[in-house]
Order: structure tokens, then sequence, then C-alpha cells
């Protein structure tokens, strides 16, 4: 039996799962468990995906948030379920909470295998010697092994002392659910019908500082002010949303910025069947599943360094930029609009090949893999 644990579960978590409950090793020998059943680790937000289809989920606290509920709590309560269901390997959701020690912690007492699940960088945060010092005991007694997100993630974790395996693709999302989706929406929709710009740049996300949002709106003013004639649509909500639109108004881009709000999955298909390209500006992204999403869509990405997602995924299909070298985004915002529908369309196809590798199917292999070896 394998148990995958994370905090609360959005549509690429059940993704993954339902690829683990198919892989033919592991097919009727998978448990979800969701800790929290109300607002998860983004506060304010539930992003929780309700509808389960039948997979083997449960969740420990139904009703409760995951900022209102003390960490002791649902270390006890997932302590409690790990002896029920008495899993031998146990997929862990980082190392930096309570319940994910509890259950790594579980798996080594229980001599059963314990992987870590982890998409952290060097680069993510300031790092402080005695934090490190700290993280490289938990990492070397309490993990086998782990399943990042890429090349800088399994990088740190070497850092951090893991003597075990260290596999790749665990940030993966429904690539299909994408594909089928926006070609479906680019057959049978009529962008004007729906609202949206002739030509526009794509940003999903929430809007909150480490995005750069407002970054991302200076270089889009200044592409607009040299010419630029595409506009700008931003979807997401978050707490910067009031400053943003004002700062929209007094920079006059009104008419070429649209804030598209909080949108479901199914509803982003429309956004990203029709943008131009995607951009992902952030200051700071262990990851950034949206731009997996964009290129299963077949769009061009533009993606700052500071995603950790970005020496994995942009390769010859968009462009990477440093956030806060003046003029860099901007750049790539001009390159990409003067390129002809062949070009874009080149780089959007190069943008599904490479995610083709970064699939549910092939994060259940990987987990067989670990799953596979003796401890």
């Amino acid at each position: 039996m394998v148990a995958v644990i994370w905090t609360d579960w959005y549509a690429y978590h059940l993704a993954r799962l339902r690829a683990l409950t198919e892989h033919d090793r592991l097919r009727g020998a998978v448990v979800g468990i969701e800790l929290v059943g109300g607002c998860g680790v983004h506060a304010g937000f539930s992003f929780r995906a309700a509808e389960r289809g039948g997979l083997p989920v449960v969740t420990l606290l139904p009703s409760a948030d995951w900022r209102k509920t003390l960490e002791p709590r649902l270390a006890v309560a997932l302590w409690r379920k790990l002896d029920e269901a008495n899993p031998s390997v146990v997929l862990v959701p980082g190392y930096h909470t309570l319940p994910a020690l509890c259950a790594a912690l579980w798996a080594r007492l229980h001599r059963r295998r314990s992987v870590l699940m982890s998409e952290t960088t060097r680069a993510d945060h300031r790092r402080v010697w005695w934090k490190e010092f700290v993280k490289r005991q938990i990492v070397r007694v309490l993990f086998d092994s782990a399943i990042a997100g890429g090349k800088p993630h399994a990088r740190y974790l070497g850092e951090l002392g893991l003597h075990g395996p260290i596999r790749r693709a665990y940030d993966v999302v429904d690539n299909d659910f994408y594909a089928e989706g926006t070609a479906e929406a680019r057959r049978t929709l009529d962008r004007s019908q729906l609202g949206l710009p002739d030509d526009y740049f794509l940003f999903v996300g929430r809007l909150a500082s480490e995005k750069n949002v407002a970054g991302l709106i200076a270089a889009f003013a200044d592409y607009r002010a040299g010419g630029g004639t595409a506009s700008l649509v931003l979807c997401g909500d978050g707490p910067l949303r009031g400053r943003l639109m004002a700062r929209v108004e007094r920079d006059g881009l009104a008419d070429c910025v649209r804030f598209a709000g909080l949108r479901t999955a199914a509803e982003l298909l429309p956004y990203y069947a029709f943008a131009r390209a995607f951009v992902l500006p952030s200051t700071r992204e262990p990851w950034g599943l949206v731009v997996n999403e964009a290129m299963a869509s077949g769009l061009p990405v533009v993606v700052s360094n500071r995603c950790g997602c970005a020496e994995d995924l942009v390769r010859g299909n968009g462009f990477v930029f440093d956030p806060e070298a003046q003029g860099e985004l901007c750049s790539c915002l001009r390159k990409l609009s003067a390129m002809s529908a062949e070009e874009l369309q080149d780089m959007g196809n190069r943008s599904k090949a490479i995610i083709a590798q970064y699939s549910p199917e092939i994060w259940a292999s990987e987990v067989a893999h670990l799953a596979g070896q003796r401890c």
C-alpha cells in the first residue's frame, strides 16, 4: 500500500493520484490522505477540488482550515490514519510542517519507506546556516528517497545530504485536460463572444507580491509605450488586486489590461486557448504549475529565472528573464509580439513536446520505481 499525503487537494493532486491508481504496479494499492477540507495553504482561498471521481481520498478534518487548525491535532489524526492504512510506502509533502514530520517519523519507526516530495530549491529563500544544518539532519534521518520537481530541486536535496535516490517529475498537471480543452475551445468558440482581446499576453496566478504582477504591468506599459499593440489579461485574485487595478488606471492602461478574476480550471481553458503567449514573472516560485498548463495548451512561455521550472521547461519554447533586470521582460514581450503565427505555432508545439515528459503517468512511474526498492 502506498499512502500519498497533501494538505488540501487541488485538481492536479487528483490527476496525480488517478495516475497512481491506474499504474500496473500500484493498482488497488494506493490511498490519498487530505489533511483539511476547508481553506488550505493559501489563506482566504479554497482551491480544493470537491469532485473526487471515486478516487480513494480520505479527508482527516473535513471542515477545518489549515491556518486555523493546530498542527499537533493534525499530526495526531494523521498518525492514526497511517496506523489504520498501514502503508508500506509513505509519500510525504515536504519537511517543514509537523504533520509532514509526523508522517516521516511514522514510516521510520514502522520500518516503512518514506519518500520526500519536494519542490524546494536553494534560491527560494535566503538560507541561514543553522536552519540548513537542522534540515540536513531531518532529511538524512527521516527519508529514504525523494521525488522532486526538476534539476534545481534535486541539486538542493543533494546539498542537504539525502542518501537515497532522487527521482524527478513531481510537479505535473493533467496535460490531456488542457490540451484537449483548449483544442476544443479553438474549434468551437469565438474569442469576441468571450470578450477576449484579439491579441493578448496571459498571466494566471494569485495577485500577491511574490508573483510580481506589478513588475509585469510596468514591463507591459513600456511595451505599449514602444508601439506594442497586444493586450494583457490577468486571471486570478489576491491581496494586491485593488492596488494593481489602481495602478493600471493611473498608467492609462485600462483599455488594454483586463482583470479576469479567479477562474476554475475549466473556465481557464478559453483564456489559454487564444493567448499569444503565457507570462510568469514571479520573484519567488518553487515551480510554477501554471507554466505546465500553458505548455500543455500549446503556448510559448515567458518565465522568470526565479521560477523553479525555468531550467527544465523553457528550452526553445519561449524566454527566461531576470525579473530584477530592467527591460528584460519588456524585450521578451516585444520579441513575441514580432513573431509570425507560424513561429508562435512552432514554439507552442515545442512546449507540448517538452511537457509531455512531465505527465501524471510519468510521475506514477517514478513513484512505482521508488516504491519497488528495498528499504
